[in-house]
């Protein structure tokens, strides 16, 4: 059982838990980690020997205090690496994900906090998540799915809350749909919930799906 594959683990327990809710069904994680349910069932028993996740067989599973202490570490390290790969060496947001996720488990406590002071403490990834302090702690900036939005209502973008996907985020790079960038819903369809929306002076059409991966805060 190696380190990389608990925090693996770790981390996609709090993916689903944010997502699905908590407990997580295990058919869900095996699912979402490519594996087979007695490979899961087995990985899941021996975490929660380590008091890394509380489980119960046929009932799910869901992260322990230790657990998410050790997640919030492993957050962190990730979108410290995000942003100094997007900053300093130019790399485009949709591709600084699986490079973090690279660097994140071989980065030490001392390593992840001379990075923090380099880069100035960031509060955000290049994607708008919260970068999590020392102690796991983060402010949240609360917002909205841009779903939610009716016609002639203005937000601003805060956080695109799907990171992997590289077609997504050119798309919506493409687009100028990025944390910071102010839009305007001028209509929805009330056929499948299509967003047209003004950005920067033009006119984009946005599907439901890919609206409701974007966080916004409204705008009086």
């Amino acid at each position: 059982m190696s380190r990389q594959t608990v925090e693996e683990y770790m981390e996609t327990i709090n993916t689903l838990q944010e997502t699905q809710g908590s407990p997580v069904k295990t058919s869900s994680l095996a699912h979402f980690m490519g594996v087979s349910a007695a490979s899961v069932s087995e990985m899941l028993r021996r975490l929660s020997e380590k008091g890394i996740v509380d489980y119960t067989p046929y009932g799910g599973v869901s992260l322990t205090e230790e657990g998410h202490r050790q997640v919030m570490k492993l957050t962190r390290r990730h979108r410290l690496w995000e942003v100094f790969l997007n900053r300093y060496l130019d790399i485009g947001w949709e591709e600084v994900y699986e490079e973090a996720c690279e660097l994140e488990h071989s980065t030490s406590d001392m390593v992840a906090e001379k990075l923090a002071q380099f880069l100035d403490n960031p509060q955000t990834c290049p994607h708008g998540s919260p970068i999590p302090d020392r102690h796991g702690r983060y402010k949240s900036e609360g917002g909205v799915a841009l779903t939610e939005l009716t016609p002639d209502k203005k937000a601003c973008i805060l956080q695109i809350t799907n990171e992997s996907s590289k077609e997504l985020l050119a798309c919506l790079n493409e687009i100028g749909l990025t944390p910071g960038t102010e839009v305007e819903v001028t209509q929805k369809s009330s056929f499948d919930g299509t967003l047209t929306l003004k950005v920067k002076g033009s006119i984009k059409a946005v599907g439901t799906e890919v609206a409701s991966y974007i966080i916004v805060e409204p705008l009086a």
